[in-house]
């Protein structure tokens, strides 16, 4: 993947993985894995090719064995709305809407049998009966509202000490539900970083075992989701972000990229990478997967507190970056000002946080103001 300084081969994925024993399973026995790929939003054309890596990767490093909820066959394709053109008439368009409003609720009653069957399918495989037999749940890129029967009794069944493994688009699945995404950790909110660039990344903890493939900064083309207000850093423990002063779009927020977490007894790995094909196909992505499923799993232990005072480092480091900037200001001194208080006193950017989550509000025109205020903050002796 162009970009990537290091590569790790593919033997080192199965030998890293393969061998080691389980801390919470038998040795040579493969974690069962239910591999969920249904969307019933936007739906990733990576999910194919990802399907078949991870089922690949459960072979040959023995560490899962995957069992698959896909969509059902038979769905029909949903209406595109009209685009208007120049040439095109009020008359002509009002004509379009109208007839896009009725080919909408043809879909809507044509699809009413497909959706019964999606539903009867989760209702099958989500039942407590069947949970019972898999160790864990992938949810691979899945979006909207999936017709899961008791969104409480399946978080509670991750609680008694299964495991949860989050890609990509699984932060954009349930918007409705405060709990979900306080178990997976955040909420989609847009993707200011396009899966056509190029972009640059942190690892916190390069000797973390989820993490140690990739070099302490790196540049990756994927494509990056933020997240919504909701996100709280005091669950998580983030290993990976978006390093903001070397990346375009410059945006004053955290943007956290990989985390684990410990929830109840049960443990979550979820990573952002995941949008493009290439990056399923990519060595480094592949042996950072293997780790993060066989960290859920149990096969070995890893630092998973939460790191708030990590987090909120890089969140002012992001402010500084955005509002250096907008303000031709020296992104370098700021920086280096700011990295000797927290070396100083590692809770101080903490206290900033509240200062730094109003300028989110902000439209990028009134955002002055709170950049000049964060400056006062860290010149202040």
């Amino acid at each position: 993947m162009r970009g990537i300084r290091y590569l790790v081969v593919w033997a080192a994925v199965v030998a890293s993985v393969h061998g080691r024993p389980t801390a919470g399973a038998e040795p040579h026995k493969p974690a069962r894995l239910l591999v969920v790929s249904v969307t019933v939003g936007f739906r990733h054309a990576s999910i194919g090719t990802a399907e078949s890596v991870l089922e690949e990767l459960g072979r040959s490093t023995g560490l899962f064995h995957c069992d698959h909820l896909r969509m059902p066959p038979g769905r029909l394709p949903q209406p595109k709305p009209p685009k208007r053109t120049p040439d095109v008439s009020d008359e002509e368009w009002k004509a379009q809407e109208a007839g896009f409003k009725q080919a909408q609720e043809k879909f809507r009653r044509d699809d009413e049998a497909w959706q019964k069957l999606l539903a009867a399918e989760f209702a099958k495989v989500f039942s407590a009966a069947a949970l019972r037999d898999f160790d864990g749940v992938i949810f691979l890129s899945t979006t909207g509202e999936l017709p899961v029967p008791d969104l409480g009794a399946f978080l509670d069944w991750i609680k008694s000490g299964k495991s949860f493994i989050g890609f990509h688009a699984a932060t954009d699945t349930f918007k409705s539900s405060d709990a979900y995404c306080d178990m997976i950790g955040g909420h989609f909110a847009g993707h200011p970083w396009g899966s056509g660039g190029e972009h640059a990344f942190v690892v916190h903890e390069p000797g973390h075992r989820v993490t140690a493939m990739f070099p302490e900064r790196f540049r990756w083309k994927d494509e990056i989701y933020q997240y919504d207000l909701r996100y709280k850093p005091e669950n998580l423990r983030v290993l990976v972000s978006l390093d903001m002063q070397a990346s375009t779009p410059q945006e004053p927020w955290h943007v956290p990229v990989a985390w684990v977490r410990d929830y109840g007894k049960g443990r979550v790995f979820a990573t952002n990478f995941g949008h493009n094909e290439a990056t399923w196909r990519e060595p480094m992505f592949q042996k950072h997967m293997a780790e993060g499923i066989a960290w859920a799993v149990g096969r070995f232990d890893a630092p998973s507190a939460p790191n708030p005072e990590v987090q909120a480092a890089e969140y002012l480091r992001s402010v500084v970056a955005a509002a250096a900037a907008a303000t031709q200001a020296d992104a370098d001194a700021l920086r280096g000002k700011v990295d000797a208080k927290i070396a100083k006193d590692p809770t101080w950017a903490v206290g900033l946080r509240p200062m730094l989550l109003e300028i989110r509000g902000r439209k990028r025109e009134e955002r002055a103001a709170a950049y000049a205020q964060v400056i006062a903050a860290i010149e202040k002796p």
